[in-house]
């Protein structure tokens, strides 16, 4: 049963009606006009709107009966500047709707009186800059605002911030590597922190090792792709990344403005298509492995938790880059 509701749903809606608006803005960029400024401002701005789904099947619970099945939707939008000399600057907004179907039980229904959680929601705000010092070093900072919760919980307890800092070294052209960290804080819950290493290596012309090529609302993370180009329209990729998702549930829940959390390792094959217009279709499919769910009381206090058997899951994904 999906929750209709204030806070989230409403949420929703506005990053949907965003994300609308930038594609009208698009198409109305045709029409001629005599403001030579702004001309210039808009061949200034780069923008990135990206959507996708995945279905993760349904599979068992380790211990206690039961078995989960999730759909995921992803839109994303990203508006950056040109390149400068010493700096360029970007703005996403981005958006996760996850759609859970528990069956038969479990360990987690069981400890919550019912169904642990349903639809949950997520938007993510994450402004940044990235500065050049030199011709080999670049630091790369990034502040995140994120909402994540059932569509009736509440949106000010659902929310958590931080920040990512990275500096990363250019040997050459195909060659760049480097460190970062991300922290955040959590609902109910202690400070996460997660290092990063950056890298984006292409060795010869058919093969590349990066971070930074997987589709564009695909959430990847610090997580790494190999990847065989076929051509500059077609690849193929092996990827995976750790994945972690903390929310506030709803009030009325069976745990009322409780916390689950959703974890696992998604390892995938991509299949990637571009356009000279600037279009971009992925198709992903993979397993994911050591999943882990978890449902605490309102206070952070864990009532249970189980770990999830291996699942297959299948994706598609789409960009337009203007």
């Amino acid at each position: 049963m999906l929750r209709t509701s204030s806070g989230f749903a409403r949420i929703a809606v506005f990053t949907a009606l965003s994300l609308a608006c930038a594609v009208n803005a698009q198409e109305s960029g045709g029409v001629e006009t005599p403001n030579v400024a702004v001309d210039a401002a808009k061949d200034d701005l780069r923008f990135v709107l990206a959507g996708g789904y995945a279905h993760f099947f349904s599979t068992d619970f380790d211990t206690g009966g039961g078995d989960v099945a999730v759909d995921r939707g992803f839109g994303s939008l990203n508006i950056s500047s040109a390149p400068k000399d010493t700096y360029r600057w970007d703005v996403e907004l981005a958006w996760e709707g996850s759609w859970y179907s528990f069956d038969g039980g479990g360990t987690l229904a069981t400890a919550a009186g019912g169904t642990p959680w349903d639809a949950v929601q997520s938007v993510v705000v994450t402004p940044g800059a990235s500065f050049k010092l030199d011709d080999h070093w670049r630091v790369n900072a990034r502040f995140l605002l994120q909402f994540s919760g059932e569509n009736d919980a509440d949106v000010g307890d659902s929310a958590t911030y931080g920040g990512i800092l990275a500096a990363s070294y250019t040997f050459s052209k195909e060659f760049t590597l480097g460190l970062g960290v991300l922290a955040t804080s959590r609902i109910e819950d202690d400070a996460l922190v997660v290092p990063q290493i950056i890298i984006d290596w292409r060795p010869c012309k058919e093969f590349r090792l990066s971070n930074f090529a997987g589709p564009e609302a695909f959430p990847g993370g610090a997580g790494l792709e190999a990847i065989w180009i076929l051509s500059e329209e077609f690849e193929v990729a092996l990827g995976g990344r750790y994945t972690y998702r903390r929310f506030r549930l709803a009030d009325d829940a069976p745990v009322s403005s409780g916390v689950g959390t959703d974890e696992g390792l998604p390892v995938w094959l991509r299949a990637t298509m571009r356009a000279k217009c600037g279009a971009r279709i992925d198709l992903v499919g993979g397993f994911q492995f050591a999943g882990e769910m978890q449902i605490d009381d309102s206070a952070g206090r864990e009532l249970a938790k189980v770990d999830v058997e291996s699942a297959p899951f299948l994706g598609a994904f789409f960009s337009w880059t203007f």
